[in-house]
């Protein structure tokens, strides 16, 4: 059961979401299925966070996009780890970076989701074409994901990857999307559904998120759903419902 959980930004119990060390430790604990967010700096390189300001992660109010990517690279998540080996791992890094150093791991799937944010200030090809450039080298399966369904047509066209569609609302409207895109992956908050146990059929696999607890995940791998994304991977795979 432990291979059916998704590590949401790393191993986040332990170490800073999004950082290096917290990608690392959810790969050295055995989790095969790992998410991390994607933002693009001034210089249009993709940057792993997931807010499109610092604040939140580094204590510093700055905007990713109005920032290059050195100046991005010399700030470090907020946390108590003082070793210094650490430290090397805990500054904001580029999805290169996180490339190289996951490239350790090759028996992983990793789920790259562009945020929207970067929309905004970008040209959504040139997104979706730099973030493909920048997985070339990658060694494990990669997954793009999305809550911006043209970005996942984006991908599709191109063949590169595997996609992940992120719902914002289980409707209707878009399961007839859905059954027009037909991502490898559909992705939504288990808040937005009521009868998990009659979720859309198709050749998708469904990931829900955020679930914290161990009975309930279980109660939905039952019920048909195939993953579980939680940032909570160490509680829930030591609980009796995953031994």
């Amino acid at each position: 059961m432990k291979n059916r959980l998704v590590a949401h930004r790393g191993d986040i119990e332990t170490y800073p979401e999004n950082s290096l060390l917290a990608l690392c430790s959810a790969a050295k604990l055995g989790f095969n299925y790992i998410e991390l967010d994607i933002q693009f700096s001034k210089d249009v390189t993709p940057i792993v966070i997931h807010d499109d300001n610092l604040v939140r992660t580094t204590g510093i109010n700055k905007d990713v996009y109005a920032s290059t990517t050195k100046e991005l690279m010399l700030h470090r998540v907020l946390t108590s780890i003082q070793d210094d080996e650490s430290k090397t791992l805990l500054n904001i890094a580029t999805l290169e970076k996180a490339v190289e150093v996951l490239n350790n791991f090759p028996d992983i799937t990793l789920f790259v989701e562009i945020k929207r944010q970067s929309l905004e200030h970008i040209d959504l090809e040139l997104v979706v074409d730099i973030t493909l450039n920048n997985l070339e080298k990658a060694k494990f399966n990669v997954v793009i994901i999305s809550f911006v369904k043209e970005i996942i047509e984006s991908v599709k066209q191109k063949g590169s990857y595997s996609t992940g569609w992120v719902l914002s609302k289980y409707n209707h409207v878009n399961k007839a999307i859905v059954n027009n895109l037909q991502p490898d992956y559909l992705f939504c908050n288990v808040k937005k559904i009521n009868y998990p146990s009659e979720l859309w059929k198709g050749p998708w696999k469904w990931t829900l998120y955020d679930i914290k607890n161990p009975a309930f995940a279980y109660e939905l791998l039952e019920q048909g759903v195939d993953l579980i994304e939680t940032g909570d991977i160490v509680k829930l795979s030591d609980s009796e419902y995953f031994k």
